[in-house]
């Protein structure tokens, strides 16, 4: 078969259904921990930001459904073998891939909202933080309606992407693959990690400090180098022209495991610095109590009361009201203390 660049007799499903059940476990662990921290340890309410990262949380779940569903139609088999061993033939198949593309189109966006409410509810002092963040917020969502509406309509009509009998056309669908991560996702998820790095290092503290919470920001901005590589997957492993490109059942198995990751690597990104508190709790209980002393409070922390003069503290305690209403939902201590025990 021309254009076929992966092929293998036994079914590979396990190359993308495994480590996906492997991360989505690490986020449901992750999103259980911020849960817990936020009552037990930081005792505040529920917020947006936590909602969002619930949400997207679910939805990664449910894309991974669909993909267990579409290894009973074949998926991670060859399609010849799904022609001749599958009640449903290829139309079986083809359905549950356009359930996983709409699903990757819902849980994706809303994986890096969820990221990015996260970064608003800690910095939402920083008008120029504040002001990114809702154009990338707005960005997601739009690319987020267009991969669920190009997905939905890469056959018109529609039917026509599982039936090929059915006159009509057909997108190339390689080519919407890799248009979906270049540029705007990965644009996206470099903006997204940028945004806290920036304000961390215009706060006033120690530099290692600011290593350590930028190391904590990047570890959740790991994402970045997963979209990466899923461009790359998807370049090398194309399937042919046509919805049912030659034996597309098995050539999207590895591009879309990074897909799968992805999500599920955004979702622990959100939940990373919420859950600072327990890591330092646990920290404390191990290495003593001395570990990330001093107070971080988002862009209040930008000016150090230690190196401030007379003056300049009779004034912010003058503002201090406007300013503790202002930071009160942003403060890493609260939703992150980084800086000190809790």
């Amino acid at each position: 078969m021309d254009d076929v660049t992966y092929s293998s007799e036994r079914n590979i499903a396990s190359i993308l259904i495994v480590p996906h059940a492997v991360f989505s476990i690490l986020a449901t662990v992750l999103v259980g921990l911020r849960i817990y921290t936020v009552r037990t340890v930081a005792k505040t309410p529920p917020t947006f930001d936590e909602r969002v990262a619930v949400v997207a949380l679910i939805a990664n779940h449910l894309m991974l459904i669909c993909e267990g569903v579409a290894v009973n139609y074949g998926l991670g088999t060859a399609t010849p073998t799904i022609l001749t061993d599958f009640p449903e033939g290829i139309a079986g198949f083809l359905k549950c891939i356009l359930a996983i593309e709409i699903a990757y189109g819902i849980a994706c966006p809303l994986s890096k909202l969820a990221v990015l409410t996260m970064l608003y509810h800690i910095f939402s002092a920083s008008n120029i933080l504040r002001l990114c963040v809702f154009a990338i917020a707005l960005g997601l969502v739009g690319w987020g309606i267009a991969v669920v509406g190009v997905s939905i309509f890469t056959c018109t009509p529609v039917a026509r992407f599982w039936d090929q009998t059915i006159p009509g056309t057909c997108i190339d669908s390689s080519k919407f693959y890799i248009g979906i991560t270049v540029p705007p996702n990965i644009v996206f998820d470099l903006l997204t990690v940028a945004l806290p790095i920036h304000e961390v290092w215009g706060l006033q503290m120690g530099r290692d400090k600011k290593l350590a919470i930028t190391g904590v920001f990047l570890l959740g901005g790991s994402v970045v180098l997963v979209s990466v590589a899923r461009l790359v997957l998807f370049m090398i492993y194309r399937p042919g022209e046509g919805a049912s490109g030659n034996n597309l059942s098995q050539t999207v198995i590895i591009p879309h495991a990074a897909s799968a990751v992805e999500i599920c690597l955004a979702i622990v990104g959100a939940c990373l610095p919420p859950c600072a508190p327990l890591f330092r709790r646990l920290l404390s209980s191990v290495f003593g109590s001395s570990v990330g002393s001093g107070v971080i409070t988002g862009a209040a922390a930008r000016q150090d009361p230690r190196t401030s003069t007379p003056s300049s503290r009779s004034a912010r305690s003058r503002t201090a009201g406007s300013v503790s209403r202002t930071t009160s939902t942003t403060s890493i201590v609260r939703v992150g203390s980084l800086g000190r025990g809790v």
